[in-house]
Protein backbone atom coordinates (compact mmCIF):
# COMPACT_ATOMS: atom_id res chain seq x y z
CA UNK A 1 0.00 0.00 0.00
CA UNK A 2 0.94 3.38 -0.94
CA UNK A 3 1.66 5.79 1.97
CA UNK A 4 -1.21 7.70 2.57
CA UNK A 5 -1.83 11.21 2.22
CA UNK A 6 -3.51 11.63 5.68
CA UNK A 7 -1.41 9.92 7.98
CA UNK A 8 -3.40 10.55 11.27
CA UNK A 9 -6.12 9.04 9.65
CA UNK A 10 -5.05 5.84 8.14
CA UNK A 11 -3.42 5.42 11.48
CA UNK A 12 -6.16 5.88 13.28
CA UNK A 13 -9.02 3.55 11.22
CA UNK A 14 -5.92 0.54 11.11
CA UNK A 15 -6.06 0.86 14.59
CA UNK A 16 -9.89 0.46 14.90
CA UNK A 17 -9.97 -2.27 11.92
CA UNK A 18 -7.31 -4.29 13.52
CA UNK A 19 -8.81 -4.24 17.17
CA UNK A 20 -11.80 -5.14 15.98
CA UNK A 21 -10.23 -8.11 13.94
CA UNK A 22 -8.96 -9.39 17.01
CA UNK A 23 -11.89 -8.61 19.21
CA UNK A 24 -14.87 -9.49 16.99
CA UNK A 25 -13.47 -11.59 13.89
CA UNK A 26 -13.75 -10.76 10.21
CA UNK A 27 -17.27 -11.42 9.69
CA UNK A 28 -18.46 -9.04 12.43
CA UNK A 29 -15.85 -6.34 11.78
CA UNK A 30 -17.66 -4.27 8.89
CA UNK A 31 -16.95 -0.78 7.18
CA UNK A 32 -19.73 0.55 8.83
CA UNK A 33 -18.01 -0.46 12.64
CA UNK A 34 -14.85 0.52 11.48
CA UNK A 35 -16.10 4.12 10.13
CA UNK A 36 -18.59 4.22 13.81
CA UNK A 37 -15.15 3.93 15.70
CA UNK A 38 -13.13 6.57 14.14
CA UNK A 39 -15.82 8.71 13.26
CA UNK A 40 -15.54 9.31 9.98
CA UNK A 41 -17.24 8.23 6.88
CA UNK A 42 -17.53 4.80 5.54
CA UNK A 43 -15.86 5.54 2.46
CA UNK A 44 -12.78 6.97 4.16
CA UNK A 45 -12.42 3.06 5.65
CA UNK A 46 -12.67 1.94 1.70
CA UNK A 47 -10.47 4.36 0.52
CA UNK A 48 -7.60 2.37 2.86
CA UNK A 49 -9.03 -1.16 2.38
CA UNK A 50 -10.87 -1.72 -0.68
CA UNK A 51 -11.95 -5.06 0.45
CA UNK A 52 -12.52 -6.67 3.60
CA UNK A 53 -9.83 -9.42 2.64
CA UNK A 54 -7.30 -6.59 1.74
CA UNK A 55 -7.88 -5.56 5.75
CA UNK A 56 -7.29 -9.13 6.59
CA UNK A 57 -4.20 -9.84 4.62
CA UNK A 58 -3.02 -5.96 5.61
CA UNK A 59 -3.24 -7.09 9.64
CA UNK A 60 -1.01 -10.29 8.63
CA UNK A 61 1.70 -9.32 6.67
CA UNK A 62 2.26 -6.22 9.94
CA UNK A 63 1.78 -9.41 12.21
CA UNK A 64 4.47 -11.48 10.43
CA UNK A 65 6.62 -8.43 9.80
CA UNK A 66 6.98 -7.90 13.76
CA UNK A 67 7.36 -11.54 14.44
CA UNK A 68 10.21 -11.59 11.97
CA UNK A 69 11.52 -8.46 13.27
CA UNK A 70 11.13 -10.02 17.17
CA UNK A 71 13.22 -13.12 16.10
CA UNK A 72 15.95 -11.49 14.40
CA UNK A 73 16.46 -8.96 16.75
CA UNK A 74 16.71 -11.63 19.44
CA UNK A 75 18.62 -14.15 17.22
CA UNK A 76 15.99 -16.95 17.72
CA UNK A 77 16.22 -19.81 15.67
CA UNK A 78 18.73 -18.91 12.96
CA UNK A 79 20.04 -22.23 12.89
CA UNK A 80 18.92 -22.53 9.17
CA UNK A 81 16.01 -20.72 6.54
CA UNK A 82 13.55 -23.52 8.04
CA UNK A 83 14.19 -23.26 11.45
CA UNK A 84 13.33 -19.46 11.32
CA UNK A 85 10.19 -20.08 9.07
CA UNK A 86 9.25 -22.62 11.26
CA UNK A 87 9.29 -20.23 14.37
CA UNK A 88 7.78 -17.32 12.24
CA UNK A 89 4.96 -19.57 11.47
CA UNK A 90 4.47 -21.47 14.94
CA UNK A 91 4.52 -18.09 15.99
CA UNK A 92 2.19 -16.50 14.05
CA UNK A 93 -0.85 -19.32 14.20
CA UNK A 94 0.15 -19.52 18.10
CA UNK A 95 -0.64 -15.53 18.74
CA UNK A 96 -4.24 -15.84 16.36
CA UNK A 97 -4.89 -18.98 18.29
CA UNK A 98 -4.41 -16.69 22.12
CA UNK A 99 -7.82 -14.78 22.21
CA UNK A 100 -11.25 -15.54 21.28
CA UNK A 101 -11.38 -12.70 18.93
CA UNK A 102 -8.61 -13.59 17.07
CA UNK A 103 -9.52 -17.22 17.21
CA UNK A 104 -13.03 -16.43 15.67
CA UNK A 105 -10.92 -14.14 13.01
CA UNK A 106 -9.55 -17.38 11.89
CA UNK A 107 -12.51 -19.13 12.25
CA UNK A 108 -14.01 -17.03 10.08
CA UNK A 109 -11.50 -16.80 6.90
CA UNK A 110 -11.07 -20.71 6.96
CA UNK A 111 -14.52 -21.06 6.71
CA UNK A 112 -14.46 -19.42 2.92
CA UNK A 113 -13.12 -21.11 0.31
CA UNK A 114 -12.12 -18.14 -1.63
CA UNK A 115 -11.07 -16.38 1.49
CA UNK A 116 -8.84 -19.31 2.49
CA UNK A 117 -7.23 -19.14 -1.37
CA UNK A 118 -6.65 -15.23 -1.05
CA UNK A 119 -4.70 -15.70 2.31
CA UNK A 120 -2.61 -18.73 0.87
CA UNK A 121 -1.70 -17.14 -2.24
CA UNK A 122 -0.64 -13.81 -0.05
CA UNK A 123 1.43 -16.61 2.55
CA UNK A 124 2.84 -18.33 -0.36
CA UNK A 125 4.28 -14.75 -2.00
CA UNK A 126 5.57 -13.66 1.39
CA UNK A 127 7.00 -17.20 2.57
CA UNK A 128 8.84 -17.40 -1.03
CA UNK A 129 10.77 -14.32 -0.88
CA UNK A 130 12.16 -15.90 2.37
CA UNK A 131 13.63 -18.82 1.11
CA UNK A 132 16.52 -19.80 -1.37
CA UNK A 133 16.35 -20.25 -4.08
CA UNK A 134 17.88 -23.66 -3.90
CA UNK A 135 15.24 -26.35 -4.78
CA UNK A 136 15.08 -29.88 -6.30
CA UNK A 137 11.86 -29.30 -7.92
CA UNK A 138 10.51 -26.70 -10.42
CA UNK A 139 8.79 -23.47 -9.03
CA UNK A 140 5.20 -24.81 -10.34
CA UNK A 141 5.54 -28.05 -8.44
CA UNK A 142 7.11 -25.84 -5.76
CA UNK A 143 4.37 -24.25 -5.22
CA UNK A 144 1.67 -26.89 -6.25
CA UNK A 145 3.14 -28.90 -3.26
CA UNK A 146 3.27 -25.65 -0.59
CA UNK A 147 -0.37 -25.02 -1.34
CA UNK A 148 -1.31 -28.41 -1.28
CA UNK A 149 0.46 -28.51 2.47
CA UNK A 150 -1.09 -25.51 3.79
CA UNK A 151 -4.54 -26.31 2.23
CA UNK A 152 -4.74 -29.30 3.81
CA UNK A 153 -3.35 -27.43 7.04
CA UNK A 154 -5.94 -25.18 6.99
CA UNK A 155 -8.69 -27.37 6.56
CA UNK A 156 -7.73 -29.14 9.38
CA UNK A 157 -7.52 -25.94 11.42
CA UNK A 158 -11.37 -25.01 10.91
CA UNK A 159 -12.45 -28.48 12.01
CA UNK A 160 -10.40 -27.91 15.17
CA UNK A 161 -11.77 -24.35 15.47
CA UNK A 162 -15.15 -25.19 14.36
CA UNK A 163 -15.49 -27.91 16.79
CA UNK A 164 -13.69 -25.95 19.77
CA UNK A 165 -10.72 -28.10 20.10
CA UNK A 166 -7.45 -27.87 20.85
CA UNK A 167 -5.11 -27.21 18.06
CA UNK A 168 -1.60 -28.61 18.14
CA UNK A 169 0.34 -25.72 15.91
CA UNK A 170 4.10 -27.27 16.45
CA UNK A 171 2.39 -30.63 15.13
CA UNK A 172 0.38 -29.27 12.26
CA UNK A 173 2.55 -26.47 10.93
CA UNK A 174 5.82 -29.16 11.01
CA UNK A 175 4.41 -31.32 8.29
CA UNK A 176 3.95 -27.92 6.16
CA UNK A 177 7.43 -26.96 6.68
CA UNK A 178 8.68 -30.85 6.48
CA UNK A 179 7.10 -30.99 2.69
CA UNK A 180 9.07 -27.39 2.26
CA UNK A 181 11.99 -29.53 2.95
CA UNK A 182 11.62 -32.22 1.15
CA UNK A 183 11.37 -30.30 -2.06
CA UNK A 184 14.60 -28.66 -0.56
CA UNK A 185 16.59 -32.16 -1.15
CA UNK A 186 15.86 -33.22 2.78
CA UNK A 187 14.44 -36.87 3.31
CA UNK A 188 11.31 -37.56 4.63
CA UNK A 189 13.06 -38.81 8.04
CA UNK A 190 15.73 -35.86 7.82
CA UNK A 191 13.02 -33.69 7.63
CA UNK A 192 10.72 -34.91 10.48
CA UNK A 193 13.87 -35.16 12.91
CA UNK A 194 14.77 -31.51 11.81
CA UNK A 195 11.60 -30.04 12.51
CA UNK A 196 10.80 -32.34 15.92
CA UNK A 197 14.14 -30.53 17.63
CA UNK A 198 12.89 -27.01 16.08
CA UNK A 199 9.78 -26.84 18.12
CA UNK A 200 9.49 -23.08 19.44
CA UNK A 201 9.42 -22.88 23.27
CA UNK A 202 7.49 -20.87 25.46
CA UNK A 203 10.01 -18.75 26.77
CA UNK A 204 10.91 -17.53 23.24
CA UNK A 205 6.94 -17.43 22.14
CA UNK A 206 6.59 -15.58 25.30
CA UNK A 207 9.38 -12.80 23.90
CA UNK A 208 7.89 -12.39 20.84
CA UNK A 209 4.68 -12.00 22.10
CA UNK A 210 5.88 -9.13 24.10
CA UNK A 211 7.71 -7.87 21.33
CA UNK A 212 4.68 -8.12 18.63
CA UNK A 213 2.42 -6.19 20.77
CA UNK A 214 4.61 -3.17 21.21
CA UNK A 215 5.25 -3.20 17.78
CA UNK A 216 1.71 -3.19 16.28
CA UNK A 217 1.03 -0.74 18.97
CA UNK A 218 3.84 1.35 17.29
CA UNK A 219 2.81 0.64 14.01
CA UNK A 220 -0.91 1.87 13.98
Amino acid sequence: MARPRNEELYCKIKQAAYDQLLTVGFENTTYRSIADACGVARTAVQNYYPSKTALALSFFEDLLTAIRNSVNKNNLHQDSEFDTMFCIGQSFFMLLMSGRGARKLLLDLTSSRDITSDVLNFEYAWGVEFLSPGRTVTNEQFMDDILVAMGGYYELLYNYLKDGRSFDVSLHLGQVVRAIMQDYGYSYEDAKAYISSHVLSSADFDLIRRDVQAALQQSI
